[in-house]
């Protein structure tokens, strides 16, 4: 199952409170991350974001789908360099030697 890309979210006005309200209004403050991620602030600066599970759920997903595509986008460089220069292999005993 592909994700589709995710937008970065972008805090107005009422998505961002300040840590003393978010602290005395939690409840009310959980409820609305659930519908939109809420933006904590300390001392007027971003400190912490407040997000759905769902939405974090599709973040991880994504995150993992494109480690995955990386980390096979990287073996096929590899591949492709031996391929067209073997010299250039190193044996499994000398990476175990430098471990």
């Amino acid at each position: 199952m592909e994700v589709k890309a995710l937008e970065k979210p972008k805090f107005d006005v009422d998505q961002m409170i300040s840590a003393s309200h978010a602290s005395k209004n939690f409840g009310e403050i959980r409820k609305r991350a659930k519908i939109v991620p809420q933006l904590i602030t300390d001392n007027g600066t971003a400190d912490t974001i407040l997000m759905g599970y769902e939405y974090y759920e599709l973040l991880y997903q994504r995150l993992m789908e494109l480690e995955e595509k990386e980390e096979a986008r990287i073996l096929e460089e590899r591949i492709e360099r031996l391929e067209k220069d073997p010299s250039v292999a190193v044996s499994w005993r000398e990476v175990r030697r430098e471990v």
